[in-house]
């Protein structure tokens, strides 16, 4: 009879014993997930965001899907005979848009290093969309003939004699200006004489037609090969080299650097400075300031923007080398370097940010902030893009040149041709995802609160049961032993036992 008392009070002791140790171990692990959570959360994160072939970072890197939507709007010039008849008339140009295509952008070539960089080439394919394009590509616009102002720019350092006799074929064969359809200004192309007759010798290797993004659609891009560091560390996603070379010859000093993202990937734990990306259509590296903090479909994010990229040395001294030893007024960046010389210059659309000297050469220019900003915002722990707004306008450089009649007498002006603006939007998917990433600290931190909590409850509760037990049994072994006595204490012990 005796056993089973002594049964019942082990497996009271055993149960006020885990009682404690599940509440010890509880506060541990609460005090474990507060001092190491740093560390696991981003094991975590670098877990998820691994880039590899079998990844699901690397396949949306591969290739964009769904497509990208692409705006472009065309600069209509309404004046041009008058501006050819008398160079103190001012051009005026009107913006017609926007044609919207489709963009895919396919990493060809694909080669993994040893190095943890992985090297690839652009393939660009566009479609127009009937659908939910504003205008249709059979618009008829007016604008600069670009072929024969190239030759006239190349020519302008030429001697007396050549330029005579450049001046005799443009003169002949050429205008200052064409009208042609959209499509054909875009992607179709047209006829120029001069292409014309170049492309009549093989080993020139030239195009016979002539439009902005001719021959370009569906290829594999001519800008060559990068490479790309997929490290999971501050060099995540930065463009190394381009083209197995990491500077150019277009600049002077630092600004041939390549350097900076590839535009798609950033290290985690972003700050609240400067962000560095390289586009091969920038022919550079470019500086994005950080702007404010801003909440997109419920997650925190960095917002970044270019106001700066196009100054000439006027607010950022650092940009001095992109001159190359002529600088223009702020805003408005020559590319003729990295454009086979031609006389092509980038600004943001209608010249937005740059100085009002490029605005009062021409009507018809109307910047807006909203409109025609540059901008990307981030989402600071994972370095996911949330959303991007790129916006560029192409301008070309019209000026006099000697000798060369066809622009002898017009004004030095620089003509808007087209802007394109492509916008990125959070989708809700990845809005989710990142609204989870960003609540793992809030959900840590009340797990840890909620662990220590039970904790404390388990270990007091085992406390509390235990000297209850004991105060229990304590005051009925008193009320027994003043009831029998104390003179027999082997019965005493035996009375204990049976109540315990």
């Amino acid at each position: 009879m005796t056993n089973a008392p002594m049964m019942k009070r082990r497996r009271r002791q055993c149960g006020q014993i885990c009682l404690l140790l599940t509440g010890i171990l509880l506060i541990s692990t609460g005090i474990s997930i507060f001092v190491f959570f740093e560390t696991i959360y981003e094991f975590i994160l670098k877990g998820a965001l691994k880039f590899s072939p079998t990844s699901k970072s690397f396949a949306a890197w591969k290739s964009n899907n769904p497509p990208l939507t692409m705006d472009i709007y065309i600069f209509n010039w309404t004046n041009p005979q008058e501006v050819l008849d008398d160079a103190s008339v001012k051009p005026e140009f009107v913006e017609v848009g926007p044609y919207r295509f489709k963009e895919v952008k396919d990493k060809l070539n694909i080669t993994w290093n040893d190095n943890e960089t992985v090297s690839f080439m652009f393939k660009k394919t566009y479609y127009f969309d009937v659908e939910n394009s504003v205008r249709q590509l059979n618009d008829s616009i007016c604008t600069i003939n670009a072929v024969p102002l190239t030759v006239s720019y190349k020519a302008k350092d030429f001697g007396y004699w050549s330029k005579k006799m450049i001046s005799i074929g443009l003169s002949s064969i050429s205008s200052l200006f064409v009208k042609k359809t959209a499509g054909e200004i875009l992607f179709d192309g047209y006829e120029e004489p001069i292409l014309s007759t170049l492309s009549s010798f093989p080993m020139l290797n030239v195009e016979d037609r002539f439009g902005i993004f001719y021959g370009k659609n569906g290829t594999v891009s001519k800008d060559g090969v990068f490479s790309m560091s997929y490290r999971q560390d501050e060099s995540f996603g930065r463009l190394l080299t381009w083209n197995y070379r990491n500077q150019t010859d277009f600049y002077e000093g630092h600004c041939n650097d390549i350097r900076g993202s590839a535009g798609e990937f950033y290290p985690l734990n972003r700050k609240r400075d400067k962000l560095v990306l390289y586009s091969s259509e920038l022919c550079k590296y470019a500086d994005l300031e950080y702007d404010r903090d801003v909440v997109v479909k419920g997650v925190k994010g960095y917002r970044y923007i270019a106001d700066n990229i196009f100054d000439n040395g006027t607010t950022r001294p650092e940009n001095t080398c992109f001159c190359k030893g002529e600088c223009i007024p702020s805003g408005v960046f020559n590319v003729s370097a990295c454009r086979q010389n031609s006389p092509s210059f980038l600004s943001f659309p209608h010249f937005y940010a740059a100085d009002s000297y490029y605005r009062n050469l021409v009507g018809g220019m109307q910047p807006d902030r909203d409109r025609h900003q540059f901008y990307i915002i981030i989402q600071p722990k994972s370095g996911i893009v949330m959303e991007i707004s790129a916006r560029m306008q192409v301008n070309m450089l019209l000026q006099p040149v000697n000798h060369i009649r066809l622009y002898e007498k017009v004004p030095k002006v620089f003509i808007p041709l087209f802007y394109f603006t492509q916008t990125v939007h959070l989708r809700d998917e990845l809005a989710a995802n990142l609204r989870m990433i960003q609540s793992m600290p809030d959900y840590a931190y009340y797990l840890m609160l909620i662990l220590c909590v039970l904790g404390l409850i388990s270990i007091c509760w085992a406390l509390c049961s235990f000297f209850w037990c004991r105060a229990k049994h304590q005051e009925k072994t008193l009320k027994i032993a003043k009831i029998n006595g104390n003179t027999h204490q082997y019965e005493e012990v035996a009375l204990n036992d049976r109540l315990t």
